[in-house]
């Protein structure tokens, strides 16, 4: 009995990864533009359907001819891949908030490290008995007090 349990899931498997499928619908969550409303926001998700459906058909049938189970359902997640891909950009082109993939290192601009020498800084006037001669505000010797 558990032989044929172990066929009949083993045959099952391999159709349903045999089958190619075009994505049903984005993997991935977009929200409306700032400024857009619901309804806009609607007809531009149907519209970036059908044109991530409409590129990643043309893939499903350069990969028909795959024979392995194995690589049909890389493929799968290759068309998946693909139809998000198109779907974001269709998306963004029309004004709506899509996801931005990458890793935040921390690293401001101001970090960076440059090839060039660092600029250097004036030296201030730092001798003691000094008595400057007009008030120089971004001097370090304080001006004596008038009696």
């Amino acid at each position: 009995m558990s032989r044929l349990i172990i066929i009949v899931t083993s045959i099952i498997l391999l159709t349903m990864l045999g089958c190619a499928s075009i994505p049903t619908g984005p993997s991935i969550m977009v929200l409306p533009g700032i400024g857009l409303s619901l309804e806009h926001f609607s007809n531009d998700h149907m519209i970036c359907q059908q044109f991530a459906a409409r590129q990643v058909s043309g893939t499903l049938n350069q990969n028909s001819n795959a024979n392995a189970a194995s690589s049909r359902s890389s493929s799968i997640d290759e068309d998946q891949l693909h139809y998000d891909m198109a779907y974001i950009q269709c998306m963004y082109i029309k004004g709506h908030q899509v996801p931005v993939y990458g890793q935040f290192t921390g690293v401001t601009p101001a970090q960076v490290t440059s090839s060039y020498p660092p600029i250097p800084l004036p030296i201030p006037n730092l001798t003691p008995n000094a008595k400057p001669t007009q008030p120089n505000h971004n001097d370090l010797t304080p001006t004596l007090p008038k009696e």
